[in-house]
This record gives C-alpha cells, sequence and structure tokens, in this order.
C-alpha cells in the first residue's frame, strides 16, 4: 500500500490593502472612548465609513505625525502604546475591588465567585500603572498623564518645564518627554519588544 500526504490548502496571501486595512481596524476608536466623547460633547471623525479618532489632543498628535515627525510606523506604534496605557488606565478604575464581610466567605458554593476576575484585571493593571510610573521617571509622568489620560494639550502642560521661559521651547520639551516616555513603556504595555532591560 502507498501512503501519499495531502499537501496542506495554502491560505490566501493578503494583499497590501488588506493589511493596511486589517492595521487600520486596530487603530478605531473603541466603544469606550467614544462613549467618553460624546459625555464630552466631542464628536468622532469618520474615515471611509468608519469612527475613526476622537478629537481629543493625542488622537490630534497621530493624525498629524507630531509623535514621531519622519516615521509614520513608528508614530502608530508611539499612539498604539498610548492607548494601551488608556485601557490600562480604564481597567484600573474599576470599581470591582468590594469588601466582604467574613461571615460569607465560603457561603457561595465552589466555582468562580462573580466580580473576581474584575478585581484581579483591576489590581494587574494598577500594578502596572506603578510600574509605568517608576519606570517614565517623575518628570515625564505628569506630562505623560495629563496628554494620554486626561486629554490635555501639549499647551496645557507648559507648567511642568517651569524653567523655560519661551513657550516654543516649553512644547518642545514636553512633546519630547511624551516621546521618549512612549519609547520607555513600549515593552511594558505590550506593543514592543523591550530591548535587554
Amino acid at each position: 500500500m502507498i501512503r501519499t500526504t495531502r499537501a496542506a490548502p495554502k491560505s490566501p496571501r493578503r494583499r497590501p490593502k488588506e493589511i493596511a486595512t486589517a492595521v487600520q481596524e486596530k487603530l478605531d476608536a473603541t466603544p469606550e472612548r467614544l462613549a467618553r466623547a460624546r459625555e464630552a460633547g466631542e464628536t468622532p471623525i469618520r474615515d471611509s465609513e468608519r469612527l475613526r479618532r476622537i478629537l481629543d489632543p493625542f488622537d490630534t498628535m497621530r493624525a498629524n505625525r507630531l509623535l514621531a515627525p519622519h516615521d509614520q510606523k513608528l508614530n502608530d506604534i508611539r499612539w498604539l502604546i498610548g492607548e494601551s496605557l488608556r485601557r490600562t488606565h480604564q481597567r484600573a478604575r474599576l470599581d470591582a475591588l468590594r469588601a466582604v464581610a467574613p461571615d460569607r466567605l465560603g457561603s457561595t458554593g465552589f466555582g468562580p465567585r462573580p466580580g473576581l476576575p474584575q478585581s484581579e484585571a483591576a489590581l494587574h493593571a494598577r500594578d502596572k500603572l506603578r510600574k509605568a510610573e517608576d519606570r517614565v521617571g517623575p518628570a515625564a509622568w505628569p506630562i505623560v498623564t495629563r496628554i494620554i489620560i486626561e486629554g490635555a494639550g501639549v499647551r496645557d502642560c507648559r507648567g511642568f518645564v517651569p524653567e523655560l521661559a519661551t513657550p516654543w521651547r516649553s512644547d518642545a520639551v514636553v512633546t519630547d518627554r511624551l516621546r521618549v516616555a512612549l519609547d520607555t513603556l513600549g515593552d511594558l504595555m505590550g506593543v514592543t519588544t523591550g530591548r535587554g532591560r
């Protein structure tokens, strides 16, 4: 008896346009951010029949390629790092950490208890935020939280660089600290690989 091996069917190759569409879908605005924009009275931008980004300063920096002016890929990577930091911050703010009376411990029977996965996710997110704060440092962390998490602009962060008097120098230092901080947080947020820290 002769055995023949069947060749595995080849997967169809993706065209560059399909790959670009898949990447853009990853960059779409999340439902949480759309809801936050509605609460703040902001309107999302519709691009190619999809909701792309919200008009907050960090997204505008990505759209205008201010995160990496000469490299579109690095610009998007830095935006993804900031977006991952936003989502980590949202997970850390969950109110699932509830106190349970000691007499009720173990009274629910076997199996997983409701709320435990959210509590664990919140605790892990808080630990990750503490690591991010330690890694970025005290000079850049207020800038990162103000721009990425709170949605302020670069001009609103001039007070974090009080040693510079001219506004354009302050803006340049703030933007530079933001870029360096995002590069530092890449492997912690799981967007880039570490370089042997």
